[in-house]
C-alpha cells in the first residue's frame, strides 16, 4: 500500500530538471541577443549606405539637368526625391549629425559611422562598403 500511494504523489519535475531547463535556456539567450543587436547595426549602417547612393543618384540627375549641383539637398526634394532620408540609428552605431548636406562639388556629406565594435563600415566614393578596424 505504501509503495503505490509513493508512485501516485510523484509528478511533476524535479528541481535538477528545472534548473537544467532554466541553464539550456539562459545559454540559448546569451547567444540569441548578441546576433541580435548585430543585426540592428548592421540594418542602420546598410539603410545609411543606401541613402547616400540613392542622394548621390539625384545630385548626379539634378547636375545633368541644370548644369550645376545643388545648392542644398533640400533642393533635390521633389522632381528628384521625394522626401530627403533621415540618418538611421542604433545602439551602437554612432552617427553625427541627424541628417545628410551636399557639398560645392556636389559630394554627399553624411553623417559619419562610429560603430562601439571593433569594425566600422562606410560607403566608399565607389558605391562599395570597406571595413576598417580601430
Amino acid at each position: 500500500m505504501k509503495l503505490q500511494s509513493l508512485k501516485k504523489k510523484k509528478k511533476g519535475f524535479t528541481l535538477l530538471e528545472l534548473l537544467v531547463v532554466l541553464a539550456i535556456l539562459a545559454i540559448l539567450i546569451a547567444i540569441a541577443i548578441p546576433v541580435y543587436k548585430n543585426q540592428k547595426e548592421k540594418a542602420a549602417i546598410t539603410a545609411h549606405n543606401a541613402n547616400v547612393r540613392v542622394l548621390e543618384t539625384a545630385v548626379e540627375s539634378y547636375r545633368q539637368d541644370t548644369g550645376n549641383f545643388p545648392g542644398k539637398i533640400e533642393d533635390l526634394n521633389g522632381n528628384y526625391i521625394k522626401t530627403v532620408p533621415k540618418v538611421p540609428a542604433s545602439e551602437n552605431v554612432k552617427l553625427k549629425g541627424k541628417s545628410y548636406s551636399i557639398g560645392s562639388d556636389g559630394k554627399i556629406s553624411p553623417a559619419e559611422i562610429h560603430n562601439d565594435n571593433e569594425t566600422d563600415k562606410t560607403h566608399n566614393d565607389n558605391g562599395t562598403d570597406k571595413a576598417t578596424n580601430k
